[in-house]
């Protein structure tokens, strides 16, 4: 059909007899204004005006066209944003003015009831009109290159990524049986309508790092668990929707969620996951006819499954034997894995601030108020799971006070925070203000001491004695020889310093992660004001320091933090080395497994278009959306593993190279 037909097509459906515009481009600006004021049910009239301008185009649809499917895309955003804004301004105006009730006790009983009954569901509709525009790679891939699924596929994955169910609780969760605490837009309600027993169930107990008396919370099963979150906020949404395009349904794709609080040996001891982990693996091979299963994780889910990974072969885990991995699994898929750490752990358990808080200015007070930093602290060091994320290779990896691997002196002189190219002589004055990379916890006006990797344990140890025993469940060393017996031990099992990869000859893993995004690598530190916040427990202040924002460097230091090139939440060096460099030795990798690293550069498209970065974004979390990303994902999964070569454009060789032999 041409141009014109497509066109006179348009006109002839107008059915109120007033010729519809022939013009794509004006096609797609009614478009637009259509979906800023159409219900639900004319969405779907919407999506097809689209496609009409499109064909007309004879081209992918046009920028009005998506930013059409944009505004309906958002609009659930706008609803969600309306009532937190709300919801903050009226408790801030009650917090400042308390002896001037804003509503009366009635009314105040009233909106409650009316948040109660309100159907919190739908705030979690899933969007489907930019889905079925834009162009997945997963449909590209079957039309136009006949891939098609092959292994078994089990996803895991990461930090936060599953939603929490509560299956047991106190009186003032008993009316959300089975609902879940986190991961749906209830867990706003809940939140916003008491955040103490809110808090009260997500927090663990200290001394067993498992669960309170009387409470628990666990994973919620299936796809669902973990397919997308808040509001319709995908995180292995796209990636399934893609793996269906070639063939996979839930015959041969599984999810394998956990509660992502626990460290991964409390996992195997309250859950059994390990176990059923095995069983599920062992179940997807079977089920496909003997085929080996690809295991695709994310962020801290890469951390649990090389636990999984030695725990199965040991006679002190699943008993499997050094053959089992190698029987059962075809290819591991790392994404965006903090195999040696992350950076912003630190923080978090220092004073439970980060990047996202410290920027955010004026509108973090606003956050402290319905959650303070003393509960924000508390309820991060509740959490072994982040203990488990603390930088582990101590100064060898990390650096020194005089140089780090990573230091921006020995690197290319770009900038990080901007994208304005920096000089030489810019850099050689930023480290002689700042030191090196190595002195990730810095102090000023105080007689506390700089510190570095191999001392952040013994800072946070003073802080709070409690996570001495997270730290003795764990191992951050570097190993003379990891095949000795004594590493034969979960304590071992997480550090991939202490632990070889399996005897698996076979097994093809592919780090896969995002680099060109500013992430934390440090922190400058002030005393907290004696104010409200100095709250102490057991008679030792929560958060005796706070990151002092008034200290910029740019494009390098930003509010009291420095950056360097990784992922937005993983630092470069903790993303590729062992992959570009660790796992290519015999003693990590006696069995000679085939490693492969992919970086994808970030390239996000303005947030007026796509808050979540777009089809090129290399975020830490958005990354699961990547274009590239997800193709990569696909030919793994159909066994196209030439298609799929190794790819580095960042340092991390020339940081390994610096590390030296490990």
């Amino acid at each position: 059909m041409t141009g014109n037909d497509a066109s006179s097509s348009v006109r002839q459906r107008n059915s109120r007899g007033r010729a519809k515009p022939t013009s794509p481009k004006a096609l797609a600006n009614e478009a637009v204004a259509k979906a800023m004021t159409s219900s639900k049910d004319e969405q779907s009239e919407t999506k097809e005006t689209f496609h009409e301008a499109a064909h007309a185009l004879g081209r992918t649809p046009s920028w009005q066209a998506r930013a059409a499917n944009h505004v309906v895309k958002k609009r659930i955003y706008s609803i969600l944003a309306g009532i937190i804004i709300g919801i903050l301004a009226v408790t801030s105006f009650q917090r400042f003015y308390l002896e001037k009730p804003l509503i009366s006790e009635d009314s105040l009983l009233m909106v409650r009831e009316m948040y109660d009954n309100f159907n919190w569901s739908t705030l979690d509709t899933r969007p489907t009109i930019l889905g079925a525009v834009e162009k997945r790679p997963g449909l590209q891939l079957f039309q136009e290159e006949n891939v098609t699924a092959y292994s078994p596929v089990v996803l895991i994955p990461g930090f936060t990524s599953t939603g929490l169910e509560i299956w047991n609780g106190s009186a003032c969760s008993k009316a959300y049986f089975r609902q879940r605490m986190w991961g749906t837009s209830r867990m706003l309600q809940q939140f916003m309508l008491n955040q103490k027993c809110w808090l009260q169930h997500m927090m663990l107990n200290r001394s067993t790092g498992m669960d309170p008396d009387g409470i628990k919370l666990r994973a919620a099963k299936g796809l669902e668990a973990a397919d997308y979150l808040i509001g319709g906020f995908w995180v292995w949404g796209k990636l399934v929707e893609n793996l269906a395009e070639i063939g996979y349904d839930s015959n041969n794709l599984y999810m394998a969620a956990y509660d992502w609080r626990l460290m991964p040996h409390l996992l195997e001891k309250r859950d059994g996951y390990f176990t059923k982990l095995k069983y599920t693996i062992e179940m997807a091979r079977k089920a496909a006819n003997g085929r080996k299963v690809m295991v695709v994780t994310h962020s801290y889910a890469t951390q649990v499954i090389f636990h999984f990974l030695k725990w199965v072969e040991s006679d002190k885990g699943g008993k499997g034997g050094d053959q089992w991995v190698e029987t059962n699994m075809d290819a591991l898929v790392n994404i965006a894995g903090p195999m040696l750490g992350v950076v912003k752990t630190i923080s978090a358990l220092m004073s439970g601030e980060m990047k996202d808080t410290a920027e955010l200015g004026g509108l973090s007070k606003f956050l402290g108020y319905f959650f303070s930093i003393p509960a924000r602290t508390k309820l991060a060091r509740s959490w072994s799971s982040i203990s488990t994320m603390l930088p582990i290779g101590g100064d060898r990896i990390w650096g020194t006070a005089e140089s780090a691997p990573d230091d921006i002196v020995a690197a290319s002189p770009l900038s990080t925070v901007t994208k304005t190219p920096v000089g030489l002589t810019k850099v050689e004055a930023h480290v002689a203000r700042f030191g090196s990379h190595g002195q990730v916890v810095r102090f000023v006006n105080l007689t506390h001491e700089n510190v570095t990797i191999g001392g952040v344990q013994k800072l946070l140890d003073e802080l709070d004695p409690y996570l001495d025993k997270f730290r003795s469940w764990l191992s951050t060393e570097i190993a003379e020889d990891p095949s000795l017996p004594e590493y034969d031990h979960y304590k071992y099992w997480t550090n991939p310093l202490t632990a070889t990869l399996p005897k698996a000859p076979n097994l093809k893993i592919f780090c896969f992660y995002g680099v060109g995004k500013p992430v934390e690598r440090g922190y400058t530190y002030g005393a907290n004001p004696m104010d409200k916040n100095n709250v102490t427990v057991n008679g030792q202040r929560v958060a005796p320091f706070l990151f002092n924002t008034d200290v910029d460097d740019l494009p390098y230091v930003k509010g009291g933090i420095r950056y360097s090139d990784g992922d937005g939440t993983v630092p470069l060096i903790s993303l590729g080395l062992m992959c570009a460099s660790g796992w290519r030795t015999d003693k990590f990798n006696p069995s000679h497994a085939d490693v492969r690293v992919r970086e994808y550069r970030h390239n996000p498209v303005s947030m007026l278009y796509d808050a979540r970065g777009g089809p090129e974004t290399a975020d830490h979390v958005d990354i699961m959306g990547n274009h590239a990303l997800i193709r990569d994902v696909l030919l793994v999964s159909a066994r196209v593993y030439d298609r799929v070569p190794e790819n580095i454009t960042s340092s991390i060789k020339d940081i390994a190279q610096r590390v030296g032999e490990l």
